[in-house]
């Protein structure tokens, strides 16, 4: 017979396998890996740190927003107008997630109210305003944007994207399984009963706005340090937001795992297409994102885990016995 591991025990240990690995992935500059190597693996980290920010909030709740990547060019503006202001590096950093968190806060006052399709057209408004603001104020250098003064170590903002995705990993993961994590999966299927039972919805999806915020804005941050040059139409690009949605409902939504499929996933395609046809990742990925939902419905991740527990316990049950041998 065999038998079934503990669930709370999973969570340990995935906490142990994740920081397992990000140890090892921030060790690769001491260990001789090629600068393309590094590349690919902080890329992984960083659309990894934007989905599990993106999940963080839509995954958990069922309300889609377009903002993150905003919230993720507000991080990188932010931390390079401080430095460029001689701030020390963690004022800085606290002061791209604070600049990240007052504007979800000012857009979830006013849009989380709102449901469905009128939510997301919200955020997607939202991310086009803040790039038409950052392109007229004279401080974040108007259309021609800012460059960083200070130079910095190579690995540092490469080390900070990789402890950023796997403390978002966890922080998913352990909310998931937590008496929160289990609110606020109610409200993703039912709000309006969730909301007779006594939760208090808006408290609960603007708190968890603001988390995903904080570490969309830290994640645009750092790379804001590892780009060094900044400029409004591809910092705020929206498909910085499509990606941060695509990662983890291509890998699964509402996972820990989910993400982290995702984002390899998507560097692997880019990289692939790169030579070839460096334009058209996004229409692989858009592609691969309707096939998900059409087929796979909880993303990659949940379903090879349903297969391979169909499998153990197909394996499980014993074959009835011949006939003849009775």
């Amino acid at each position: 017979m065999i038998s079934v591991p503990n669930r709370r025990s999973a969570v340990p240990g995935g906490i142990a396998a994740a920081l397992a690995v990000a140890g090892l992935a921030a060790a690769l500059p001491w260990l001789g890996v090629s600068s393309y190597g590094q590349t690919l693996v902080y890329y992984a980290a960083y659309y990894l740190a934007l989905g599990q920010a993106w999940n963080l909030m839509s995954g958990m709740t069922g309300y889609v927003s377009f903002a993150h990547g905003a919230f993720a060019g507000i991080g990188a503006y932010a931390v390079v107008i401080a430095l460029n202001g001689d701030w020390r590096m963690l004022p800085a950093l606290f002061a791209a997630a604070v600049a990240a968190v007052l504007a979800s806060l000012v857009i979830g006052a006013t849009s989380l109210r709102l449901r469905g399709i009128a939510f997301t057209f919200a955020t997607l408004f939202f991310q086009e305003l803040t790039l038409l603001i950052l392109r007229k104020l004279p401080f974040t250098g108007g259309p021609g944007g800012l460059v960083l003064q200070q130079i910095l170590p190579t690995w540092l903002p490469y080390v900070m994207m990789i402890a950023l995705a796997a403390a978002a990993t966890i922080a998913v993961a352990m909310l998931r399984r937590s008496r929160l994590g289990l609110r606020i999966l109610a409200l993703k299927g039912d709000e309006a009963a969730a909301v007779a039972l006594g939760i208090d919805a808006t408290r609960i999806k603007l708190a968890l706005f603001c988390a995903s915020a904080a570490i969309a804005g830290l994640a645009g941050a750092a790379h804001g340090l590892f780009a060094a040059s900044l400029y409004p139409d591809v910092v705020f690009s929206v498909d910085i937001s499509l990606v941060a949605l695509a990662v983890p409902m291509i890998g699964g939504v509402a996972t820990a795992i989910g993400p982290v499929v995702g984002a390899v996933l998507y560097v692997g395609i880019r990289e692939l297409l790169q030579v070839v046809a460096p334009q058209l990742h996004l229409t692989i990925v858009g592609l691969l994102l309707l096939l998900v939902m059409l087929f796979l419905r909880e993303g990659i991740a949940p379903a090879v885990a349903g297969s391979i527990r169909r499998r153990v316990r197909g394996a499980a049950v014993p074959s009835p016995a011949p006939e003849g041998s009775r």
